[in-house]
């Protein structure tokens, strides 16, 4: 007898908005987990949100995200809306980004950078081509523009990025503080390999806590097996995988790594742009129903908004419209598809 494959709903959820009232009512609405990106707390908020979950809605499990061994962008006094043809100076360092500069955590990030490399910001949201390099600074043309917020991604295709360690001292106090708050999971982000897997799960030892590895650069992709084998799970991070890789390969990507998992037995997350419309309008696009559609049909056991409930105008919304298709598809899944 076939059985019915269950796909839950995560919801990232900010400090902003980490209410009584949102939680409860996506929960409601059948979000059955919530994420947070340490990213963008601070230990002391990350605990203070972990209770506030646990208190009002008990039964949700709790993800948290490291930052990884990522390329971020510097804070902003105030959103910076870039336009097309606007020259921008890309720098390492901590200081405030500008109009005029955009300052990355990554010293020496010049050494990596030649002239007519692309770099993508924010998940490609935002796209610059790299004009030259001089006295240690990028100088980049914007060939795709859109407000510039703090704390973004950043992505350099066929860059050699200067190494950074498996775990910050920042991640490492984020893991201590969730730990001690009593998190359920933890995706690591930017994974390259096994080592950095078993760099996270030092910080565990000894707890129940899941430790996700997030699929987001080309280097995992050449270490799948052994990332998979060193994780508890994995997570198709399809915004950042999609400024190293080409569009057209996320799809089989996705599949191979949803495939993988089922067979190993090990459970899986797509995330990213899923309903990424709805950050501003109520209704989805019907591409984006039928991309909810197929990661159930193959196998994910979660499926995560970002944006979508993290900063959006209609989370509720999300959460009921992806609730309605995951019921859709496995009500009908008996007649269409075989595990």
């Amino acid at each position: 007898m076939n059985t019915v494959h269950h796909t839950s709903i995560m919801a990232t959820v900010t400090l902003e908005r980490c209410t009584p009232q949102f939680l409860t009512s996506l929960q409601r609405l059948g979000m059955e987990a919530v994420r947070i990106n340490s990213a963008h707390v601070s230990p002391e908020e990350l605990t203070s949100m972990i209770e506030t979950i646990r208190r009002h809605t008990p039964d949700i499990k709790i993800l948290m995200d490291t930052k990884g061994p990522e390329i971020r962008t510097t804070e902003v006094s105030t959103p910076i809306d870039l336009s097309v043809g606007q020259r921008v100076k890309i720098m390492s360092g901590t200081d405030i980004s500008t109009q005029d500069v955009i300052y990355v955590n990554v010293p020496e990030i010049h050494s990596c950078a030649a002239a007519g490399m692309d770099i993508m910001i924010d998940d490609g949201d935002i796209s610059l081509t790299i004009n030259g390099v001089e006295d240690k600074t990028i100088q980049a043309t914007v060939t795709k523009a859109a407000t510039l917020n703090s704390r973004k991604t950043v992505a350099i295709p066929g860059a050699v990025i200067p190494h950074l360690p498996a775990v910050s001292e920042r991640d490492r106090e984020n893991i201590y503080a969730a730990r001690k708050a009593g998190i359920d999971m933890i995706a690591h982000s930017f994974v390259r390999n096994a080592d950095d897997v078993h760099a996270v799960r030092d910080c565990i030892e000894g707890s129940d806590i899941m430790l996700y590895s997030k699929i987001e650069c080309r280097e995992a992709l050449d270490n799948l097996m052994p990332i998979l084998e060193a994780s508890d799970g994995l997570l198709v991070a399809r915004g950042d995988l999609g400024t190293q890789v080409p569009l057209s390969e996320i799809p089989a990507i996705q599949y191979r790594i949803l495939s993988l998992c089922r067979h190993t037995g090990k459970p899986s997350i797509v995330a990213t742009q899923i309903l990424q419309s709805m950050i501003s309008s109520p209704t989805p696009t019907r591409a984006e129903v039928n991309d909810v559609a197929l990661a159930v049909m193959e196998g994910a056991d979660t499926l995560l908004l970002c944006g979508e409930t993290a900063v959006g105008d209609y989370p509720e919304k999300c959460v009921e419209i992806m609730h309605r298709t995951i019921e859709s598809v496995t009500r009908h899944s008996l007649s269409c598809r075989i595990y």
